[in-house]
């Protein structure tokens, strides 16, 4: 009996990310392109546009996904209200601009990261920084 047919891309790492409403579902796009299981707020999860921080990290650590974000002001109060995340990476603005140059950079640095994520990230409250 033949196989299934495969339905998009297959992820080739384990880590599982949820962009924040700030990055385009395009990046979504890409990194999936790359292997990396990644949702976006915009296109993915619209339900989640406007929420509170610790209503989208409660959700990404309900599905085991980990956070992006460069809301570095906001989100440590969510990272302390849900302390059972599976991980939260933060995109520094002034180096990773959401221009179209800067989002291939942060595609680029994700991609990366999620070929040899540090121990813990995706399965522990870790947080990381690019």
């Amino acid at each position: 009996m033949a196989a299934p047919p495969r339905i998009g891309p297959t992820a080739v790492t384990g880590l599982r990310l949820l962009l924040d409403e700030h990055y385009p579902p395009h990046l979504a796009t890409m990194l999936t392109g790359q292997g990396v299981d990644t949702v976006a707020i915009l296109s993915d999860h619209p339900e989640l546009l406007g929420a509170t921080d610790t209503v989208v990290l409660r959700t990404a650590a309900d599905l085991g996904r980990v956070v992006v974000t460069e809301d570095v002001s906001t989100f440590p109060v969510a990272i302390r209200a849900v302390p059972d995340h599976v991980g939260f990476i933060y995109c520094r603005s002034a180096v990773f601009h959401r221009n179209p140059d800067g989002i291939g950079r942060i595609a680029a640095a994700l991609s990366e990261l999620a070929q040899d994520p540090p121990p813990g990230l995706g399965t522990q409250p870790l947080v990381w920084w690019l």
